[in-house]
């Protein structure tokens, strides 16, 4: 070894070793500091992230529910439009005057487009039609108005007016007429 590289070694041994060891420790645990830092850090970023997720998962469920409870009301606020249309239909006149016959036709036919286009608009909203004629009589879906006598027992034997459901929540029941076994 050259007389250089001995006093280049002995710089360095000029460090007690015991300071040395205390800087290392020092380095060491301001190291695992900064780790801890960086993991609590982490976890307060991931649960912030959780948070938001499930603020916004909260938010687009509320924003459902009012748009289903909107398209409830304004459903409800139209069907009795949609009872009359089709009561006008069902009283439609009877008269032999074959002019008057082809008046009422056309205009028959007009109201039946009209409410076919209303039940096309209903269903693509997710409106169903409770059907009831000819099913057996079920209080969920169903509100019994009158009884008549027939061959079996709580079967419905008119519509006397539709029920409709939105999102398997009836919204309104059909008014029926049900039989009763003698």
């Amino acid at each position: 070894m050259s007389e250089n590289e001995e006093k280049d070694l002995s710089a360095t041994d000029g460090v007690i070793p015991d300071e040395q060891a205390q800087g290392q420790s020092d380095l060491e645990r301001q190291l695992a500091e900064a780790q801890e830092e960086a993991r609590t850090n982490l976890a307060g970023w991931q649960r912030s992230q959780a948070d938001f997720a499930n603020y916004q998962k909260r938010e687009d469920s509320k924003k459902e529910e009012l748009l289903d409870f909107a398209k409830e009301v304004t459903i409800v606020k139209i069907l009795p439009t949609l009872d009359t249309l089709g009561q006008g239909l069902k009283s439609l006149p009877k008269i032999d005057d074959p002019e008057f016959t082809t008046k009422f036709e056309k205009w028959q036919t007009g109201i039946e487009a009209t409410l076919q286009q209303l039940d096309k608009v209903l269903a693509e909203m997710g409106i169903q039609k409770i059907e009831a004629v000819g099913k057996q009589f079920d209080p969920t879906f169903h509100e019994a108005v009158r009884e008549v006598e027939g061959e079996e027992d709580q079967k419905v034997v008119e519509e006397l007016q539709t029920g409709f459901i939105l999102n398997g929540k009836v919204i309104r029941p059909s008014q029926v007429v049900i039989s009763k076994k003698n």
